[in-house]
C-alpha cells in the first residue's frame, strides 16, 4: 500500500505555508513528515532529487519507506521542478494538483468537514 510523504521544511516558506493551508482543509489517510532541516538525509535526498532544497515534494512511498515506490520522471535540462507531477513526486504543488496527485495513487483525501462529522 502507498503513503504520502512530505519532504518540507519548519523554516518558513510561502510554498509549505500553501501546502500547510490546503492540508488544514483536507484530511490525509497516510502522511509522513520530514523536515528537511532537521533530517541531513532527507536533505540531500531532496537536493539529489530536485536540484535544489525543493518544499514542500510530496512523495508517494511504500508502507515504512521514505523513497519514491518508483522512480520519478527525469527532469529535462532547464525545467523548473515548481508545480512538476513526475508520477510518484510532487514538487512545490499548486493546491489544485494536490488530490488528483494522491488520489491517483490511492490514498484517501476527504475535506475536513467530512472527516470530523
Amino acid at each position: 500500500m502507498a503513503r504520502l510523504v512530505v519532504y518540507g521544511s519548519s523554516v518558513p516558506c510561502p510554498d509549505m505555508a500553501r501546502f500547510q493551508w490546503w492540508l488544514a482543509q483536507h484530511e490525509v489517510a497516510d502522511i509522513a513528515f520530514v523536515d528537511i532541516h532537521r533530517d541531513e538525509d532527507a536533505y540531500d535526498r531532496v537536493v539529489a532529487w530536485t536540484g535544489h532544497a525543493s518544499v514542500p515534494t510530496l512523495v508517494i512511498a511504500g508502507d515504512d519507506d521514505l523513497e519514491p515506490i518508483e522512480a520519478p520522471a527525469p527532469i529535462e535540462a532547464g525545467q523548473r521542478v515548481r508545480a512538476f507531477d513526475r508520477g510518484t513526486m510532487l514538487t512545490e504543488p499548486n493546491p489544485a494538483q494536490i488530490e488528483p496527485f494522491l488520489l491517483r495513487h490511492g490514498i484517501a483525501v476527504r475535506p475536513r468537514e467530512a472527516a470530523e462529522q
